[in-house]
């Protein structure tokens, strides 16, 4: 990455004395990625940062920071069961405030228990398991995942899934069923990575497993 590449910070609370669930810190990074976008839209920060790799930086803080940081993110904080997440315009690692940059990026891993309930309407952001991402990676693929799937959406789409309360389920998938998955009609854009960390480079790693906003079946298992 060059230093004039945007990159869209991402937060995560890590609680070490009540840490949240992996898949449901994944689901609230992904959220509050959307969310910051669809709260500054108008903002020049997003000016061919949208049709370019959508790099995303996901990082931790602890329950005072987070609190701190909280007050100032577009997306505000989005929690899903114990997890919260926020997340805020694109910036180059230049500008990015010192407060965001000075929070840890890497080795970010969360307890991998039963996530919270989703609705049945809700998008599923399906990744792939054969990789052991780390909750931060996940989340970064995740969030890429949702946004390219909200993009895609026509106005009342949007709407209806903002009116919903903005809902998401996370599930992870194995091999070849990932792939085929993915090939079916209707699964959202398919994320590969760009392989600047933890995984190889043009490894599909994420996709919502609807590209509509209706109603569905979705649960976690």
């Amino acid at each position: 990455m060059q230093p004039f590449d945007k990159v869209q910070p991402i937060v995560l609370l890590v609680d070490k004395t009540d840490p949240a669930a992996h898949r449901d810190a994944v689901a609230a990074a992904a959220v509050a990625s959307v969310r910051a976008y669809t709260a500054t839209e108008d903002s020049d920060a997003w000016e061919n940062w949208l049709y370019g790799r959508f790099t995303k930086t996901v990082r931790r803080a602890n329950p005072s920071t987070f609190g701190k940081l909280a007050a100032e993110a577009p997306s505000g904080a989005v929690t899903v069961g114990r997890a919260q997440a926020l997340a805020f315009e694109p910036v180059t690692y230049e500008q990015m405030p010192k407060n965001l940059a000075k929070l840890q990026v890497s080795g970010t891993q969360l307890p991998d228990e039963a996530p919270a309930p989703w609705p049945g309407n809700a998008p599923v952001i399906v990744l792939n398991a054969d990789l052991d991402m780390s909750t931060g990676k996940a989340s970064a693929q995740a969030a890429h995942a949702l946004l390219s799937w909200y993009l895609q959406l026509d106005p009342s789409g949007r709407q209806a899934w903002q009116q919903a309360g903005e809902p998401a389920g996370v599930r992870f998938t194995a091999g070849e069923l990932f792939a085929e998955s993915a090939a079916r009609p209707g699964a959202g854009p398919l994320i590969v990575d760009a392989g600047m960390t933890e995984i190889a480079p043009d490894t599909a790693t994420a996709f919502v497993e609807s590209a509509s906003f209706s109603p569905a079946a979705g649960s976690p298992v």
